[in-house]
């Protein structure tokens, strides 16, 4: 065990010594520049038009072409695959709108999903989805009863319909779908083509990222035409954060966020160490983890956690090498693969925002634009932020498509939670 420990720290050290020139061409794949032009720079998603530029121009043509943008975020960690600088840049055009389409949500309990959406919609008009009517192999779901996937596709597309007979539009609105790899926008693409009778699996998916490659227009029907954008890895919600993060953590946080394809993943066993982190801070879901590979307690005295955990996997699947060690890098690709499928269960709380009963202005503008910022530059658009969820949810209609007083933990989110495998 001490000659395993000391090779995996040695690993480490060399991860993060690597030369200038190797950091440099990695942080273009897995990082974001606030001196871009637009503040907003794609990871790359494939062997071909890799460059940050081309992914770039996809975004900035997206949005030029569309009348609403489709944000899609993942369920698990709404925050971690939103962006400021992307919802700026949207509403920065007073003819575009913006709504948050929270995806994957058979992949959270239901309080959780409430919490969210109760959080979202402080900011703009968000809608729950449940994109993939089947769950992978062995991925541990959630039933939210009436949030099916038919039920909630049919819902996006009486938003959009009822916007576009709102603003009366000559022409078929134009919708583009953006948001991080792996985040389901084909997925979305294609549930709401099959709600009206056109070709299922329009676009290609899979579950991992960078399926997508190119921008592709997928007409609905005569009044609605999707685009359908490669995933781009936006600055998170949070910059000050982000910008505190090493090479290590920026790629073990988009691993995580399943931002990333399998081959450009040098190093599992980071992704690993934030994710025994995550679930350690709620005990129920770490009991869980070590249940997906029915292992005992990990040691945590004199021992370290992901090593240990590491070990323990590796025995249980059978990556051993030579002579029986166990090999820890194919164990954290095998915990890295049970995450990105759901066959692991992990969530992100949503914030709990306190609001003074008797209206205080500061807490009132933290409830309406959560991401506006703490230094009170911004007053005006904060205070903005409450016009436009009213504004935008009476185009679209939103209030009668699973409002804040529809989605209840014990109604339409699901208050009798089902696992199913």
């Amino acid at each position: 065990m001490a000659a395993l420990l000391a090779s995996a720290r040695a690993r480490a050290a060399d991860y993060d010594n690597e030369g200038e020139e190797v950091k440099e061409d990695s942080d273009s794949d897995v990082s974001v520049s606030d001196n871009d032009d637009a503040s907003h720079a794609p990871s790359r998603q494939g062997p071909k038009d890799s460059s940050r530029r081309a992914f770039d121009k996809a975004f900035k043509d997206t949005l030029s072409a569309s009348d609403v943008i489709l944000y899609i975020l993942d369920a698990r960690d709404p925050l971690g695959t939103r962006s400021r600088d992307v919802e700026l840049a949207v509403t920065a055009d007073p003819s575009k709108r913006l709504i948050l389409i929270l995806n994957k949500i058979d992949l959270v309990p239901a309080r959780v999903l409430a919490g969210w959406l109760k959080h979202l919609r402080r900011s703009f008009p968000t809608l729950p989805l449940r994109a993939a009517s089947a769950p992978a192999t062995g991925a541990k779901t959630f039933d939210h009863k009436r949030l099916t996937a038919p039920a909630t596709a049919n819902a996006l597309v009486k938003a959009l319909k009822s916007y576009a007979a709102h603003k009366d539009f000559k022409r078929s609105i134009k919708v583009g779908i953006i948001g991080y790899p792996n985040v389901g926008k084909s997925s979305v693409v294609n549930a709401l083509t099959s709600r009206l009778g056109g070709r299922n699996g329009a676009c290609p998916v899979g579950a991992e990222a960078g399926v997508t490659t190119s921008t592709r227009e997928v007409k609905l029907d005569g009044k609605i035409k999707l685009i359908d954008s490669p995933g781009i890895v936006f600055p998170t919600a949070d910059p000050a954060a982000s910008s505190k993060e090493s090479k290590t953590e920026a790629q073990a946080r988009l691993i995580l966020l399943n931002a990333l394809p399998p081959k450009e993943i040098t190093d599992p066993v980071p992704a690993v160490t934030l994710l025994l982190r995550r679930l350690s801070a709620t005990p129920e879901l770490l009991e869980k983890l070590l249940a997906v590979y029915a292992l005992p307690p990990l040691m945590t005295v004199g021992k370290d956690q992901t090593t240990d955990f590491l070990v323990q996997v590796a025995r249980k699947r059978g990556r051993l090498g030579r002579g029986g060690v166990p090999n820890l890098h194919a164990a954290a690709q095998t915990v890295v693969g049970d995450w990105r499928d759901g066959r692991i269960q992990g969530w992100v709380e949503a914030p709990v925002l306190a609001v003074e009963k008797d209206g205080d202005a500061a807490a009132a503008a933290a409830a309406v634009a959560p991401t506006a910022g703490k230094d009170g530059a911004e007053p005006e658009r904060m205070a903005d932020q409450k016009v436009i969820v009213t504004e935008w949810a009476k185009e679209f209609k939103i209030e009668g498509l699973w409002g804040d007083e529809d989605v209840q933990p014990d109604e339409a989110a699901g208050g009798d939670v089902v696992m199913a495998t």
